[in-house]
């Protein structure tokens, strides 16, 4: 199907005008439609291209800068998927599915949160190893308590727009996963609370209710999520131009970029100069406009 290219954000007829502009000097043409229109609040606007020759990288590079410049998305999709296909969407969980790094809330419960989550931070930016720095900040919270993970899941705030987002998707038959580098713990938490068909996450080591600072099985980086998200869409037998990724971090970059839709939710600048799809103004509702659905039908949802 045809590429498009997504504003979300403040934006007024004005600018979709100006941004009509903007593309005939870059030799594209295409049909607007607003999706979303809501005067002094987040708007959505899709234009479907024709078909013309450009260079992806370039127009995605220009977009990024445009999106910088005025904080709304421009969004470019090389294709466009059919949200009533079904298809395999796989989602990171921290700062994506949930508002929170579970493994900085596990250090503020150790009296060491500021410590770890400098780390995480970096890790999330690509600054330093994730498996590396996974290893350390877990040998921190040796002798932790298990107790305190459900009340640590209990102020975790989930991300805006889950609900509606997992109410659409598994309504047109999506077969959903977390694939996370967090904990399993949490992870199956969300997935039961939203329907999700299957969780992928670290497994904690713990011994007479105390974390002992070190983890079971494989841990789940950026290869594995790779690797995890090939895997499920051979066992479904679904097409990868049905495939949609979502995620913050470095670590999710691979699947970004494999799925035919990489999503890059409030995600680090390195991230969002490297993942095919960023998105800064929604929350996870924002995916079904990049889908193509407009406002009414979410709302019937």
């Amino acid at each position: 199907m045809s590429a498009s290219i997504t504003l979300i954000g403040a934006l007024s007829p004005e600018y979709l005008d100006q941004f009509i502009t903007w593309m005939h000097k870059h030799r594209l043409s295409g049909k607007n439609q607003w999706l979303s229109h809501n005067a002094n609040q987040v708007s959505v606007a899709q234009i479907t291209l024709n078909d013309v020759a450009c260079d992806e990288a370039v127009i995605r590079t220009e977009l990024l800068v445009l999106s910088n410049d005025t904080g709304i998305d421009h969004i470019y999709q090389s294709t466009q998927l059919d949200i009533k296909t079904p298809g395999v969407a796989v989602f990171d969980m921290d700062s994506t599915l949930i508002k929170a790094e579970v493994m900085d809330e596990l250090a503020v419960e150790a009296g060491i949160g500021e410590q770890v989550a400098a780390v995480t931070a970096s890790a999330m930016r690509g600054e330093i190893d994730f498996v590396e720095s996974f290893q350390q900040r877990l040998a921190l919270l040796n002798g932790l308590s298990s107790d305190v993970m459900e009340g640590v899941y209990q102020r975790i705030q989930p991300m805006e727009g889950i609900a509606t987002l997992m109410s659409v998707l598994h309504h047109y038959g999506w077969h959903t996963a977390i694939l996370s580098g967090g904990f399993t713990y949490f992870a199956d938490k969300v997935q039961a609370a939203y329907g999700m068909t299957e969780v992928h996450a670290n497994v904690l080591e713990i011994k007479n209710n105390v974390l002992t600072g070190k983890y079971l099985g494989d841990i789940v980086d950026g290869e594995r999520k790779k690797w995890l998200l090939t895997r499920i869409v051979e066992q479904q037998h679904v097409a990868w131009s049905q495939t949609i990724a979502c995620g913050d971090g470095a670590n999710d970059l691979l699947m970004l970029n494999h799925a035919a839709l990489g999503v890059a939710l409030h995600a680090k600048p390195l991230v969002r100069e490297r993942a095919p799809c960023p998105m800064n103004n929604l929350g996870l509702e924002g995916i079904l406009y990049l889908l193509g659905m407009s406002s009414t039908d979410i709302a019937a949802f």
